[in-house]
């Protein structure tokens, strides 16, 4: 099976093409890959550990792809408000400390 990844996130959300032998000894698509069946696409992500695939349609990839880029601008936008509460927590603890 060969994937061409349309976009990856960095927590396991993903929306690939991929094309796929089907195993037939005598289909041409086992010894030509420009010969594959599909393109088919999927959404992959992951619920409590758990991998989730999502078959698409061909015009539905790309709404997925913007919402797995959407997802990860969320994601770093988080992480990067979880350790500016963490600098502010620690800030105010240092204060109240201080104030003693």
């Amino acid at each position: 099976m060969f994937t061409e990844f349309l976009y990856t996130t960095q927590d396991s959300w993903s929306c690939e093409r991929r094309v796929m032998k089907c195993g037939r000894p005598q289909c041409a698509c086992g010894s030509d890959p420009a010969k594959r069946h599909g393109p088919y696409f999927e959404w992959t992500y992951k619920v409590k550990g758990k991998t989730v695939n999502v078959k698409l349609s061909p015009q539905a990839a790309p709404i997925y792809k913007a919402a797995a880029k959407q997802h990860r601008k969320l994601k770093i936008v988080l992480a990067r408000l979880e350790r500016l509460s963490k600098t502010a927590l620690a800030n105010l603890a240092k204060q109240a400390d201080n104030t003693d």
